[in-house]
């Protein structure tokens, strides 16, 4: 009989010692790998923003290494391409202030989703006006990085 206790008291001693620290080292896990997806979405959305206000600060440089070669955006009335991203990036600015809020950002893998609310101020007659749009962008991870590769802006009324 103290033979048995001897040995179930030892297997006890074994599993306190072995498994509940390993448990304990998975149940961090998860919370690491959500603070990096965290990480990852907002570096994400920081880029769509740095995106608008290339717009802004005429940044040609930026535009032309994050927008991909094979990119295609639908608005409300046309389709545009890298060239003509390009081209909108390069004039004198037509848009004054650029904002991204409301936004969702997912990550699936290798590509992952933006859809927000960008509000623009372009140049009128009076100083500027307010222009508001719902988009989706999408991006993928390349080899030289986060790149957007589809946009879709549907115009909304303004808030």
């Amino acid at each position: 009989m103290r033979r048995s206790m001897v040995y179930a008291g030892s297997i006890v001693a074994v599993f306190l010692l072995v498994l509940v620290p390993a448990s304990r080292a998975r149940s961090t896990q998860p919370a690491v790998r959500q603070d990096r997806r965290a990480g990852l979405r907002d570096s994400l959305l920081a880029l769509d923003r740095r995106w608008g206000q290339a717009y802004v600060h005429r940044d040609s440089a930026f535009v032309a290494g994050f927008v991909a070669d094979d990119w295609r955006g639908w608005f409300d009335d046309h389709a545009e391409d890298k060239s003509s991203v390009m081209a909108a990036v390069s004039d004198p600015p037509q848009i004054l202030e650029d904002i991204v809020d409301q936004a969702t950002v997912r990550v699936f893998g290798q590509t992952a989703v933006i859809q927000a609310r960008e509000r623009n101020r372009v140049p009128d007659a009076s100083g500027g006006h307010w222009e508001t749009r719902h988009i989706t962008d999408v991006f993928l991870h390349r080899p030289e990085g986060w790149v957007v590769v589809a946009s879709h802006d549907s115009r909304i009324p303004n808030p």
